[in-house]
């Protein structure tokens, strides 16, 4: 119990520059190299939701671009994009993040931290 505290206190701490996630937020899926764009979402309604497929174990970089972005934010959230991959079951993005040993759930942090609910839905046939 004290593990997980110290361990969410910690990933808190490293996380704390990340941007807070209100609605407008848009959150892009990148292929590593940043050249291609996988799925993109906006929080709405506590909701992040992406739609198409993403294949299990996907290497990418995670691009969030607040709303209200200028041209300059944008480009510096481009140059600050962590690294992850799809999970293997292919429902949550496990993202690394400087400071932290291993990656981290994005669907967990962004449930306990901001409240969002991340969800990725299969495109339909």
């Amino acid at each position: 119990m004290m593990a997980d505290m110290l361990f969410w206190f910690l990933v808190s701490q490293t996380l704390a520059g990340l941007p807070a996630m209100t609605p407008g937020t848009q959150v892009r899926i990148v292929s590593a190299d940043l050249l291609t764009l996988y799925a993109v979402a906006t929080v709405e309604d506590n909701q992040l939701v992406f739609e198409g497929l993403l294949e299990p174990n996907t290497e990418l970089r995670l691009l969030i671009i607040p709303g209200s972005a200028s041209e300059s934010e944008t480009v510096a959230a481009l140059q600050k994009a962590p690294i992850g991959h799809i999970s293997p079951g292919g429902d949550d993005l496990l993202i690394q993040f400087e400071g932290l040993e291993g990656p981290i759930s994005f669907k967990k942090w962004l449930a306990e931290e901001r409240n969002i609910t991340l969800r990725l839905v299969p495109s339909r046939p």
